[in-house]
């Protein structure tokens, strides 16, 4: 087995990659280190999850001489969270050289001084205008070629590669590896090694008659180990018998057995019958052999909570003896998890939570669509608004403000829908307050009365406003162009045990502003009333007499909201009794 001490690499380095509990490299890892130390040019069809960071960094700190003062090695990064996750990570392996990593990112102290630099995208123009020195600058290495040629205007990115010193070391790394990332490495290499070799990987050989082999697959997001007991409890449950965990390395199998011994899973090596998990930190042959020699190796389902680094990985851990095969990705590490399954046979099946029945096939749908954006060229230059985002507020604050701007603009469409200009999608529609005979005594709260409202009329729970609940009755917010819908679909229907009466709310005291109810004063069928005449009571607006000029008007009673035995109508424009003379 190859390690990393038959790599050229120097002893500090090799212990190290030991300290982080890295010894055993990655196939992409073993077949470029090699080439990088020799400062051959590059072209890596790999992402997150082949250890692309330690391939290219664990060769290129001990070629960079540290303490000159400006980067010997740039690293272009697509945002500013993933140019300081890396850098934090290259550091804790370039204290043994002497050597110092930094990003071009807040919070980093004179970066521009720093060995081994993690440029964003956005922050490319710092080797434009000198604010960072690139005359010394010996590696350049695309981490995210793919992201970045998408985000990047090409012009400036065969700028940059064209101004760098000659002999400059080129190094590319992408997962997919797209037309345009590769037209710019072939021009703008010499002689470069492609890993792994040719332009598509190519898949092994399947015999008709063997069964595919379904890998399922949910992906983190958040704490991996909650992750992982979260599948071990499911399995278990089920008629699995054992779990066998695949980790990147024994001082992660051992955080990870310790958590789940603390919720009674216990674990133990492979093949051990006395503890329902197993962990392997590394000896996947080793692992595949115990299951192979087992009686019903269907009972044991293989998860892998660090990715398969390889095709050959893979294979190994999840075709053909074994049980139910799991992989718990990140979203960073999706890509290389389709490469790798691609290239073993294995067919990828995404499993997403469960959800109620009633939204379940929308919330699929939502989410093939956000895969489907996310995956889309044009989704780049979003991806970096928010990674800039992200660094002044928090990922609920940026969630809220962008569902705050959806809800703006759906809210604009109906208006100008109806509208038919833009002046008259920009006037805002009126509220009126609809008066609800049923209150506090019936028990009764707001969401009771949202629920009528939206169940018996149809109407969408964002077109209903404020509902103040009283003793005896309830005053509703609605939209002037809902309320006669409102009022029709609720009038007789029973809540808390009784029957509603609906309409509109008409009492002074409950308007505001002391308003007259009923609406504006109508229009007289003679002249005016002058002001010396006596005032009609309160109760509804004023009426001009039908007399002549000055003379006594009829006073009328006031009119209660609702007419005693009516069915929820306030027999408003109906026709009125005509009057046979005047007292």
């Amino acid at each position: 087995m190859t390690t990393f001490e038959h790599l050229p690499l120097g002893p500090e380095t090799v212990a190290a990659l030991a300290a982080e509990g890295m010894e055993v490299p990655t196939p992409f890892q073993s077949a470029a280190i090699p080439v990088i130390a020799r400062g051959n040019d590059l072209i890596g069809r790999a992402g997150p999850g082949s250890g692309t960071l330690v391939a290219y960094g664990a060769p290129l700190i001990e070629r960079i001489e540290g303490g000159a003062g400006s980067p010997g090695c740039l690293v272009l990064c697509t945002g500013h969270r993933q140019a300081t996750e890396l850098a934090r990570s290259l550091a804790r392996l370039c204290d043994s050289a002497g050597v110092r990593a930094g990003a071009l990112a807040p919070h980093w102290n004179h970066p521009e001084l720093a060995d081994i630099l993690f440029v964003p995208a956005d922050r490319l123009s710092a080797l434009y205008d000198g604010t960072v020195r690139v005359d010394a600058v010996r590696a350049v290495v695309f981490h995210d070629g793919d992201g970045l040629v998408k985000s990047v205007p090409a012009d400036r990115l065969e700028a940059l590669l064209t101004g760098l010193p000659s002999g400059c070391q080129r190094i590319f790394c992408g997962l997919p590896f797209g037309p345009g990332l590769r037209s710019l490495a072939r021009r703008f290499t010499s002689k470069a090694v492609t890993i792994p070799p040719g332009d598509d990987a190519r898949r092994p050989s399947r015999k008709k008659s063997e069964p595919v082999r379904e890998l399922h697959f949910s992906v983190t997001e958040g704490d991996d180990a909650e992750a992982a007991l979260a599948l071990v409890s499911s399995l278990l449950a089920d008629s699995t018998r054992h779990v066998l965990l695949y980790m990147a390395s024994a001082d992660q199998a051992a955080d990870l057995g310790d958590f789940l011994a603390v919720h009674g899973y216990d674990s133990g090596p492979p093949g051990d019958a006395t503890v329902p998990v197993w962990l392997c930190p590394g000896e996947e042959d080793e692992a595949r052999a115990v299951l192979e020699g087992m009686d019903d190796p269907a009972r044991v389902a293989t998860v892998s909570c660090g990715m398969p680094p390889g095709t050959e990985s893979a294979r190994t851990r999840h075709c053909g003896a074994g049980g139910p095969a799991w992989a718990l990705p990140a979203v960073r590490e999706l890509g290389h998890l389709r490469q790798v399954a691609s290239d073993a046979g294995l067919k990828l099946k995404r499993i997403r939570p469960d959800r109620p029945k009633r939204v379940s096939g929308r919330l699929d749908e939502l989410a093939d669509r956000l895969h489907e954006a996310a995956r889309a060229p044009e989704a780049t230059p979003y991806y970096l608004l928010v990674e800039s985002l992200l660094e002044r507020f928090t990922a609920a604050e940026v969630a809220a403000a962008a569902l705050l701007l959806l809800d703006r603009d759906s809210g604009a469409k109906p208006a100008a829908m109806r509208g038919g200009s833009a002046a008259a999608a920009a006037v805002p529609e009126s509220w009126v307050r609809l008066f609800v005979s049923a209150g506090q005594r019936d028990e009764l709260g707001p969401g009771d009365i949202l629920g009528a409202i939206t169940n018996e009329s149809g109407l969408d729970g964002k077109r209903v406003g404020r509902i103040d609940v009283r003793e005896s009755h309830s005053l509703v917010e609605v939209y002037q162009s809902d309320a006669k819908k409102v009022i029709g679909a609720l009038n007789g229907t029973t809540l808390g045990g009784r029957s509603l009466r609906v309409d509109y709310d008409r009492a002074k005291d409950r308007r505001p502003g002391g308003k007259p109810s009923g609406g504006p004063s109508r229009p007289g069928r003679g002249p005016s009333r002058p002001s010396g005449g006596p005032s009609r009571p309160s109760g509804g607006p004023s009426r001009p007499g039908r007399g002549p000029s000055g003379g006594p008007g009829r006073p009328r009673p006031p009119k209660p909201p609702f007419r005693r035995g009516a069915s929820g109508s306030s027999g408003r424009g109906r026709n009125r009794p005509r009057r046979t003379g005047r007292s």
